[in-house]
């Protein structure tokens, strides 16, 4: 999936941000329209005509960044190999969508995985990183430099970072989706959240959602957790926790980061210190 994507980058000779999954699809003589779904969920869809085909998405959530991923992903179900001729077998003409990182298919993950890469290729999104802070503030400049969804942003952050970054998607008190940057993953001992796991009690994001509002008004909040308070086998690293809510979408981000480093001890156990110290 990501190299699918990064050669589609690299074969369009795109250089800078933003790069635009609209016109890609219509140079590939795509049409691409906004369309009402009946209910909530549906991101949008890819549907084939003979050797036509066409990607409509949802104007639930009237925000470019939405749209950028939707479409991409879209593009990943067209671009993947295999995915038209799974997708579209036994005469079916229209393929719904789910995207953001939160459905449990396979195609699907792998069209979100495709859309994030494809819009934030791992050297251009890299070079803008590295001027553009930590934690919140620089996803919300990563968002806007590339036009994309803060949840996709945030989860390409996580993925490209060298310090301990977690992200987690949440709606309802319970885990949707959760990405560990590499420093974490790595780790052995540490048990990762999975879909459906209760958000603990003692951390930002629990008095965050005590209040409804805060996910429809897209409010914000910030402050500190350790890292145990969230991972079983972590250790308990103070970590900046900055939360937000994401309006239509009906869900919470959460961003967990520190600048620290985490170091093991000959016990093996964890240790961690400023970067000053070291």
């Amino acid at each position: 999936m990501v190299k699918c994507a990064e050669d589609l980058v690299k074969d369009l000779r795109i250089e800078a941000f933003p790069i635009d999954p609209i016109r890609i699809a219509q140079d590939r003589g795509i049409t691409v329209q906004s369309w009402s779904p009946s209910k909530k969920g549906v991101s949008g869809f890819l549907m084939k005509n003979g050797d036509a085909f066409g990607i409509s998405y949802s104007s639930f959530i009237p925000n470019q960044g939405f749209i950028n991923f939707t479409v991409g992903h879209e593009l990943g179900h067209y671009f993947l190999p295999g995915h038209v001729d799974k997708l579209f077998a036994g005469g079916v003409n229209i393929h719904y969508s789910q995207s953001g990182f939160v459905s449990n298919d396979d195609c699907e993950k792998e069209a979100d995985l495709f859309s994030a890469t494809m819009l934030m290729p791992d050297g251009l999104f890299r070079n803008a990183a590295r001027t553009s802070g930590d934690g919140f503030q620089a996803i919300e400049k990563l968002a806007g430099l590339c036009v994309t969804s803060m949840t996709a942003t945030a989860i390409r952050y996580a993925e490209l970072s060298e310090n301990p970054v977690a992200v987690i998607l949440s709606e309802a008190g319970c885990v949707q989706f959760c990405c560990l940057s590499d420093v974490l993953r790595e780790r052995q001992g540490l048990i990762w959240l999975k879909r459906g796991d209760s958000i603990p009690s003692t951390t930002v994001t629990a008095d965050f959602q005590e209040t409804p509002e805060n996910v429809a008004k897209g409010a914000k909040a910030n402050g500190f957790s350790t890292l145990d308070d969230w991972f079983e086998g972590a250790p308990p690293m103070e970590m900046k926790e900055d939360v937000s809510g994401l309006g239509n979408y009906g869900k919470i981000l959460t961003v967990l980061f520190s600048e620290e480093e985490i170091e093991e001890t000959d016990e093996d156990d964890f240790a961690w210190k400023p970067r000053w110290e070291r």
